[in-house]
């Protein structure tokens, strides 16, 4: 990752520890990755995803509308839901406000990235909840 800000592991990641913590009940294996969670595959599907973007949320200012193909999400759009998806998750119902802002794990913003890459292969790194929504 870009700074040493997003360069967090997901052990090293406490809203990741109880999905960790499944991992290892069901693996022999200590050093596990949330990425290998069996839930984690269902956050980066294209369908989820967009019904995901859909949906009216409170935190955002304003319903986006997609701008690919088809009135369908453009990739930069299935890439920022996906983090956002993937926050919920984790958050596990927590709010994040103005002040209160967190950089996903690296290893997970590398999968997103990987699924929805950016066609000329660069990205903006970590921004504040207003910024980035003006990119949806």
């Amino acid at each position: 990752m870009d700074t040493e800000q997003e360069s967090v592991c997901c052990r090293e990641f406490q809203r990741c520890q109880f999905l960790l913590d499944e991992i290892k009940e069901s693996e022999d294996d200590t050093d596990v990755c949330v990425v290998d969670h069996p839930s984690f595959a269902p956050h980066m599907d294209s369908g989820v995803l967009e019904t995901y973007f859909r949906i009216p949320k409170v935190n955002w200012k304003r319903q986006p509308k997609p701008t690919g193909p088809n009135g369908r999400l453009s990739v930069k759009q299935f890439r920022l839901t996906a983090y956002r998806h993937f926050l919920e998750w984790v958050l596990q119902g927590e709010r994040l406000g103005r002040g209160r802002r967190v950089v996903l794990p690296a290893c997970v913003m590398q999968a997103i990235r990987q699924r929805y890459p950016a066609p000329d292969g660069q990205y903006c790194g970590h921004q504040e909840a207003e910024d980035a929504q003006d990119d949806l």
